[in-house]
């Protein structure tokens, strides 16, 4: 997913029941707390059966 000011990549791990998340903030580290949370959140309800 993309935004003006950030994006995120989920992908699932190959060998175990996990997904890692990639992001990355062009406005600092704080903001880039909130992208990774609101991924994490995003991609939980996604998974959920």
């Amino acid at each position: 997913m993309t935004t003006e000011n950030a994006w995120f990549a989920a992908r699932p791990s190959g060998t175990e029941d996990k997904y890692k998340i990639y992001a990355e903030s062009f406005q600092g580290p704080e903001h880039l707390a909130q992208v990774q949370a609101a991924a994490e959140e995003m991609v939980g309800k996604a998974l959920q059966p």
